[in-house]
């Protein structure tokens, strides 16, 4: 069998408070696929980390009265520190707010982006959901408020930054619909392609440096404003590897890996699927070659969320029932997961039958 690299990667959660067993799910599905490479012999690189540059972290912190810095430092911390209880395997964790590769790397993309003319400047008002850190128009909305979060957007008028996502629309149509671009399952797929065939809409890359009460990276010769949080955070995939200076690690695994493969809950595929693939089509990068999406963990119908107050806290369950058991039940019971199955191979099993095929393969102890 000829081994192949594999780049594997969670999303990077808002540290507003401390980590959630729904986090936990894409954490340990991350973990066992990349456990199933290396026991295919695959070189693999397994990624998360923690998005602290959110104008949620930074009204957490006001309602709790610290310092942002502080605030992010310690939720961070308690993150990182799942590894353990979770038997995690990740090679590396980056941190948006400290992390010096991080920077630079944000720096240089939006360079490459503004040198293909795809970034500009108007003024823009709008419906502004903080929990999702995006913008809606009220057609999105459902009497009036966000569906993710149920609460009422806020009205904001500014002028920031745009990037032309329009112009990307007919090439991710194309790519995403030959498999070029592999989004999973198929209904997510068929979801990203509705949104690009309704039309795209350049979409807002900055906010005002008072409004994000100066927290985050400052726009490149604007100092007015700072990055829009998820152009931010979408870089870390590539910031991590040392982007920022061309590093040799960014080269071994973003461009010359085989498969470049981000699992992301199905409330953020249109930043994955539709957003970071334009950015990355700007600056003349390669593509993620896979999107799996998995669906949420509810309670009575609801996402476990830090927001909505239902969650629990995955070392506490941990404590209680051990690591493999929490890890089973993750990957066992959970409806919706993705799959470790190849593209190209066809009808799969049902993802509790792959999970478990997986497990039998990839268990904590190997």
């Amino acid at each position: 069998m000829t081994a192949s690299r594999h780049y594997i990667t969670t999303t990077i959660p808002y540290v507003n408070a401390r980590p959630h067993l729904g986090f936990a799910l894409e954490l340990v599905q991350a973990d066992v696929l990349a456990r199933h490479h290396r026991h295919r012999g695959d070189e693999v690189r397994f990624l998360s980390g923690t998005d602290d540059n959110s104008l949620k972290n930074v009204l957490a912190a006001e309602a709790e009265g610290v310092d942002v810095q502080t605030l992010v430092d310690r939720n961070a911390k308690a993150f990182a520190a799942l590894r353990e209880p979770l038997a995690l395997s990740f090679d590396d964790f980056i941190r948006t707010s400290c992390d010096p590769r991080h920077r630079i790397g944000v720096e240089r993309l939006w360079r490459q982006c503004a040198s293909s003319g795809d970034l500009y400047r108007k003024h823009y008002e709008g419906l502004y959901c903080v929990g999702c850190e995006q913008f809606y128009t009220p057609a999105d909305l459902v009497d009036g408020r966000c569906t993710e979060h149920g609460t009422e957007p806020q009205l904001v008028a500014e002028e920031n930054w745009f990037f032309r996502l329009s112009r990307y629309a007919d090439t991710l149509h194309e790519l995403i619909s030959n498999g070029t671009l592999r989004v999973e399952p198929a209904a997510h797929r068929n979801e990203v392609l509705a949104l690009i065939t309704s039309g795209l809409h350049d979409f807002s890359i900055s906010r005002s440096h008072s409004r994000a009460r100066g927290w985050g990276i400052p726009v490149p010769g604007d100092a007015s404003q700072v990055v829009y949080v998820w152009w931010d955070a979408l870089g870390n995939y590539v910031t991590s590897l040392g982007y920022g200076d061309n590093a040799e690690a960014y080269q071994r695994w973003w461009v010359q890996s085989k498969r470049r493969i981000h699992l992301v809950g199905k409330g953020v595929v249109r930043f994955h699927a539709v957003y970071w693939p334009a950015m990355l089509l700007s600056a003349g990068l390669p593509l993620p070659t896979d999107i799996l999406v998995h669906d949420y963990l509810t309670v009575d119908g609801r996402k476990i969320s830090k927001s909505s107050g239902n969650t629990v806290d995955p070392a506490d369950l941990v404590d209680e029932f051990g690591t493999d058991a929490v890890r089973w039940w993750l990957l066992r019971e959970v409806p919706g997961s993705v799959t470790p199955t190849s593209p190209g191979s066809g009808s799969s099993p049902g993802p509790t039958a792959t999970w478990r095929a997986a497990w039998a393969i990839s268990s904590t102890g190997s």
